[in-house]
């Protein structure tokens, strides 16, 4: 099956887009391990970077930096800088749950509370205290709008999460991330547990918010990448060996072990 790209690279390198977060020299250490080596990588804003590469190159990890997720794990050291409108979040000052609100996660398997609907998409916003000043049922109506979920759920908003199927699963999931109104959504490996319906939706969806929020993905879906992204980053045992806009990454990569893991002759 042919490949097809977002925009041809020719046209993405001629505009200019603002950088949303940037990351300069990252090192993450697990222990003694030295898991990343050096990443320095732009975020575009409003746009859709895919991060890909083999089973443990480095690729969650760095996704799990970019708010802050690895300071629950033992032993993690971090060094660099990760860039956020231009303010460290590794930084004294930084607020982490301020920095997850505004970079919010959309894990690999759909996770649902065992609630309602209703009290899934909520469940945020009550916590932050955003229903004191807009209605919850507003808020829960244009999360579930805003991840194509609504026309499915709205006349049983009181079911169980958990009845739902993975597709939706997923979806929901995804509105309660929009519902605390991030700015960068993260979604690591979020189609990987779904049937191909599932993912077309789940990539058609990302398509829509990009107009709104800033989106990177980690994916081992060759396909997923290209059809969905609009910058790739190649990772390769803990390094960023290519970064770039998608159709060039795909059909003139600079680097051989790009080529090679690319057309399946590595990794």
């Amino acid at each position: 099956m042919a490949l097809t790209f977002r925009l041809p690279f020719a046209t993405i390198e001629t505009m200019a887009y603002r950088e949303k977060m940037s990351v300069q020299d990252l090192h993450l250490f697990y222990g003694d391990f030295h898991a990343l080596k050096g990443i320095s990588l732009p975020i575009r804003e409003k746009q859709i970077t895919a991060l890909i590469g083999p089973s443990g190159c480095g690729k969650s990890t760095f996704l799990r930096c970019l708010n802050r997720m690895n300071d629950t794990i033992a032993g993690v050291r971090i060094s660099g800088q990760v860039l956020l409108d231009g303010q460290d979040i590794y930084g004294p000052t930084c607020d982490v749950v301020n920095l997850r609100q505004r970079v919010g996660m959309v894990f690999q398997r759909p996770n649902p509370f065992p609630q309602s609907i209703f009290d899934n998409v909520a469940f945020g916003p009550r916590v932050l205290g955003m229903h004191k000043s807009r209605s919850l049922d507003d808020i829960v109506r244009n999360s579930l709008e805003a991840a194509a979920l609504w026309d499915e759920v709205k006349g049983n908003l009181k079911q169980s999460a958990l009845n739902l199927n993975a597709g939706q699963q997923q979806r929901l999931c995804i509105a309660r991330v929009l519902a605390v109104e991030p700015e960068v959504i993260l979604m690591d490996e979020p189609c990987s547990a779904l049937d191909p319906e599932a993912t077309l939706a789940i990539e058609e969806l990302m398509r829509r918010l990009e107009e709104n929020y800033t989106i990177v993905i980690v994916t081992h879906n060759m396909q997923q990448a290209a059809r969905a992204s609009d910058w790739t980053g190649f990772f390769w045992l803990g390094e960023l060996i290519e970064y770039g806009p998608t159709e060039q990454i795909f059909t003139k990569p600079a680097q051989k072990i790009t080529e090679d893991y690319i057309t399946g002759r590595a990794g």
